[in-house]
């Protein structure tokens, strides 16, 4: 006997069985065979059979179809007999995840072939039929299926309901009567009778309800059965014709695999004469016709390596949308990962750094002795990159280009509020627990409970919160939704769904159903193309700037600029690509770049591991007696980080240079040092001393080499990369420090939308003496324009004011000038400006530039829209004015409360513009750091802020103690008040009170107070 329905977890949120489980119950029943077949999708299927293949399980490959006859639905069963059969089912799959209508049966017929079908057992038509007693309905429609699919079965299903039992000797004979054969069919769900539970919870997360309402279509006793089970349900023979179809089903995974695209020229020459002439002319164009002896020889060894892998399509395939990209003035990166160590990527212009002056390697990119596929990622401004992958796709068929699926799984925190939310828990309680957790990398619950001592005290002490935690435990990790790898695309010269099925992921893009671990087994190759913010803020500087007669080569940029060396080792490197973390701004003022490889030197020693060498590496830039090389043939390439190794390069250099190993045997070294394989290094240690002794070194001094490269190789950076994003640092940093107003005005273009980086980079325009000027609604246009060397605010960084509002205002602006406020309102609420909208743009200051203040505004507005909605006069399809209907109306004025007005301000644009309650009160404070630099700070700090909220807290001595949230003009902290201090202040303790805190910052954002000084903000 063998179950041969099965839905896993990736039937999202309908199971929560995961593939695992259904392999081990497999085993714990004594089946040989293990069958998967989830709901319209694939998602689950490679790991499926890999997991089975690993326990020497069959695995039965399938899939539920929910198909449509005559507008009856019916659902089928359809198992894969052979790889045929299984591409059939790709292709099936693939047209039920790109359309959600049930597929009808016309088109299903065209994939049964190589496949066995089984009704699904489910509560379609067929159940209906029989319900109904409609029994020729019910004939009719088997006999339809029968004559059309080879392999038909009636499924048996569901014999543990002894309703569907007694129908089902009905179904058995008519079937029987219509010539069909008949099996048993226990529909799986989970693999335990309690599981249910999990299945509603589930299904109420999908629904956003809770597991309390009735219309969820929880199924109950869908677990795993054993034979003995399955014996007392289900008859004889329909049990032994589960055995006869799964003989039948024998998948190989033999099929053709994908390869590349053949990339066609336009000179109808093979692909590998066309590289070759291209990289020629690249190299003349490189070193403006001087060729030497070095460049020549390392072009040719990288092309006959090239060619003979048989990678040749791929280089031209990336050189060809590179060249499109440029062709359509699209700024593409000077390159990123290992591939800038290749020489013929920086001839045909994939990369611009060039690898034979910078000592950087090809076999770290492409290594000869280990057949892997090249890894060529590339940068686009992120506002165009899907027109390049639009190219791509035009020009090799939208079938042979896919994106890759990722799954967004229930983690620690996303469980708790998903859980909690379908048992109506309190989200205060969830927030509390989630925010123990905080944000650290791969944390589970288990870990949470284990490692967190206030999370382990919540979830002890409070048996709701017990509750909680025992329902998400077996939960967590499961995939909840789909999502797209954030750059990979891959690319086949057949339809992927050949070998993989596809899911729509939106009206024009489609993703592999498999994730990208399987992929490069299929022969589907991954290329990435990244969309990068700064790359859209580089390109918008350099187009502002043509427009203001100033051209610029960002590619040709002098690498000796003085004032980009000034400004990065002041650490003034907000907004500039890598460099804007409190860590490496402290690095740079230490390190103080005086030459472009120290930018790619922070970049490698600002990591894990590599940070010890940090103050060495400063000691001995700022004193040259202090250099030390392991040995002098290693000088050429220690020299210019000092003689010190810190990229991977180095070590393989001094592999090839003192153990004569050839730089694909110190590639794979390198990669064994990284992984730390002992047994593998042992060997490779022997190899590297008799060659060091080839090479006149001593043993003693050969071993503690290696030992050396063994340390350094374990986080060496690489190196090839480092260059490559260190000049895009550099470019940065250039603009910025060269053209300040136009760097500050695309940055704060590229974070519209996010209030904490824009109030961020206001405060460093402000303290860099750049005027920012309010939003003004005859004055601002959508994104930030340069005015009388200051920089004026859009509308849109108004909350509300978003692509549907500001455009109006805009579009009645081009009439003509607004002549003041009454003028304004008048004119915008009759082109369909709201009342809310108005008020936001009070609020927000747009209005500031007439005769009134705000309060002033806001009071009168709506005898101002009563007026306007007197003066307008609708004819024809036009509005019309007539002003001598009525007079205007006369304002009230009112006096500005100037606390008021700066948390209005704070709601609609998320920081304060005007004025900050704080910002006035710094200069009498100077020791206070604005909360903006504490992010890396874990020490005694003193800040200043308002006091945004709080609540008390009983400890477990039933003490009470206080949390604050305090913020100043740039920024948001917690600040935990102890129940002594808490005493001595919870008076004092109001929202929108001015503080000063003292105390220690021991954890992310949050500090531990010591002492609280209470400020008089009208003072």
């Amino acid at each position: 006997m063998v179950h041969l329905h099965t839905r896993s977890a990736y039937s999202l949120l309908e199971s929560p069985f995961r593939i695992e489980q259904i392999v081990d119950m497999t085993i714990k029943y004594g089946f040989n065979h293990a069958c998967l077949t989830d709901k319209r999708s694939m998602y689950g299927t490679m790991k499926f059979i890999k997991l089975c293949q690993e326990k020497g399980i069959h695995p039965i490959v399938g899939l539920e179809v929910d198909s449509v006859y005559q507008d009856q639905p019916f659902d089928f069963i359809l198992l894969a007999k052979n790889d045929r059969g299984l591409q059939d089912l790709y292709a099936l799959s693939t047209i039920l995840m790109n359309d959600p209508s049930k597929v009808s049966l016309e088109i299903l017929f065209k994939y049964v072939l190589d496949c066995i079908v089984l009704t699904a057992g489910d509560d379609d038509s067929l159940e209906q039929y029989i319900d109904n007693d409609e029994l020729e309905k019910l004939e009719q429609i088997l006999k339809y299926c029968h004559e059309h699919i080879p392999d038909f079965y009636v499924s048996i299903a569901m014999n543990d309901s002894k309703y569907r039992a007694n129908k089902n000797v009905i179904l058995k004979r008519v079937a029987h009567d219509c010539g069909c054969r008949t099996v048993a069919l226990s529909r799986i769900f989970y693999a335990f009778k309690e599981d249910v539970e999990k299945q509603r919870i589930l299904k109420a997360i999908d629904k956003q309800t809770t597991i309390h309402d009735q219309t969820l279509n929880v199924l109950y006793d869908r677990y795993y059965r054993s034979q003995e089970e399955m014996n007392a349900l289900y008859d004889k023979d329909d049990l032994n014709a589960t055995e006869e179809i799964v003989e039948r089903c024998n998948i190989q995974l033999a099929m053709r695999k994908s390869h590349l695209p053949h990339f066609e020229n336009k000179l109808g020459i093979d692909s590998q004469t066309y590289l070759i002439k291209l990289c020629k002319k690249g190299l003349l164009k490189r070193l403006n016709n001087h060729l030497t002896e070095e460049y020549v020889r390392r072009l040719e060894y990288e092309l006959s390596v090239i060619n003979s892998m048989g990678f040749t399509d791929y280089f031209l395939i990336v050189w060809d949308f590179i060249r499109y990209a440029r062709s359509q003035d699209i700024y593409v990166g000077p390159g990123r990962g290992s591939a800038a160590g290749s020489l013929v990527a920086y001839c045909l212009g994939i990369t611009h750094i060039d690898p034979i002056k910078n000592h950087l390697l090809f076999e770290r990119f492409l290594n000869p002795d280990r057949v892997s596929m090249p890894d060529i990622d590339t940068d686009f401004p992120d506002d165009r990159r899907d027109e390049v992958i639009q190219y791509v796709k035009e020009k090799y068929g939208a079938g042979h280009v896919s994106h890759i699926v990722t799954f967004n799984t229930l983690k620690a925190k996303q469980v708790l509020r998903d859980v909690a939310r379908v048992i109506a828990m309190p989200i205060r309680k969830v927030d509390e627990l989630c925010k123990l957790i905080g944000n650290a990398p791969n944390m589970t619950l288990q870990m949470a409970y284990q490692q967190i001592p206030a999370f382990k005290r919540m979830i002890d002490t409070d048996k709701k919160d017990q509750e909680l935690f025992e329902l998400c435990l077996p939960l967590e990790g499961l995939p909840r939704h789909i999502s797209v790898h954030a750059a990979g695309v891959v690319l086949s010269d057949q339809d992927i769904e050949k070998v993989c099925p596809l899911v729509r992921i939106d009206e024009e893009n489609t993703a592999t159903q498999f994730t990208q671990e399987y992929l490069e087994d299929l022969g589907l190759i991954k290329m990435d193309f990244l969309g990068l913010r700064n790359l859209t803020t580089i390109y918008q500087i350099i187009n502002t700037l043509k427009q203001h007669h100033i051209d610029i080569d960002i590619m040709k940029l002098p690498l000796n600029d003085a004032k980009t060396y000034q400004l990065l080792s002041k650490g003034d490197t907000i907004g500039v690509f890598q460099l804007e973390s409190e860590g490496i701004k402290n690095l740079l003022r230490k390190m103080k770049p005086s030459k472009f490889e120290d930018i790619s030197a922070v970049l490698a020693l600002y990591r894990p591991g590599a940070m010890q060498n940090i103050d060495e590496y400063i000691k001995r830039k700022n004193d040259a007696s202090l250099i030390e090389y392991p040995h002098e043939k290693l000088i050429p390439y220690l020299k210019e980080t000092y003689g010190l190794m810190i990229y991977q390069e180095q070590v393989m250099q001094c592999a090839q240079v003192i153990g004569g190993f050839t730089l694909a045997q110190a590639d794979n070294l390198r990669k064994a040092m990284s992984k730390k394989k002992v047994e593998i290094m042992q060997s490779y240690k022997e190899q590297f001393i008799q060659g060091a002794l080839n090479n006149k070194v001593s043993y003693k001094q050969a071993g503690e080499l290696f030992d050396s490269m063994e340390r350094f190789g374990g986080y060496g950076f690489n190196k090839s990369h480092s260059y490559a994003y260190g000049l895009i640092s550099y470019q940065m940093a250039y603009l910025k420090a060269n053209y300040p107003l136009f760097f500050y005005q695309r940055l704060l273009d590229s974070v519209i939308g996010s209030e904490v980086k824009t109030a961020q980079y206001i405060y460093e325009c402000q303290h860099r003496g750049i005027k920012i000027l309010p939003c003004d609604v005859n004055h601002s246009q959508a994104s930030y324009t340069i005015e009388n060397d200051a920089l004026r605010m859009p509308l849109q960084v108004m909350k509300g004011i978003g692509r549907s509002i500001y455009p109006i205002i805009l579009k009645e602006r081009t009439k003509g000038e607004f002549k003041d406020g009454i003028d304004f309102v008048v004119r915008v609420s009759a082109a369909g400006l709201g009342e809310s909208s108005l008020r936001i743009l009070i609020d927000g200051g747009a209005l500031d530039g007439f005769e009134y203040n705000r309060a002033t505004w806001n009071e009168n507005l709506s005898k101002i829209l009563d007026y306007a909605r007197l003066v307008r006069v609708e004819e024809k399809n036009q509005v019309l004015f007539d002003f001598t209907v009525v007079s205007r109306p006369s304002i009230l004025k009112i006096k500005e409360n100037t606390l008021l007005k700066a948390q209005r301000e704070h709601h609609i644009l998320g920081f304060y513009l005007s004025e900050h309650p704080v910002q006035t009160l710094r200069k009498k404070y100077p020791k206070c750091i604005p909360i903006s630099q504490l992010q890396e700070k874990m020490d005694y700090v003193q800040v200043i802020g308002r006091v945004a909220s709080f609540r008390t807290h009983k400890t477990k001595r039933q003490d009470m103690m206080c949390f604050m949230n305090i913020e100043d003009e740039c920024g948001k902290i917690d600040v935990a008040v102890m129940p002594s201090l808490y005493d001595q202040n919870k008076l004092k303790i109001e929202r929108n009170q001015i503080v000063i805190v003292q105390g220690k910052k021991d954890r992310d954002m949050s500090i531990l107070a010591r002492r609280l000084e209470w400020v008089d903000s009208d003072n």
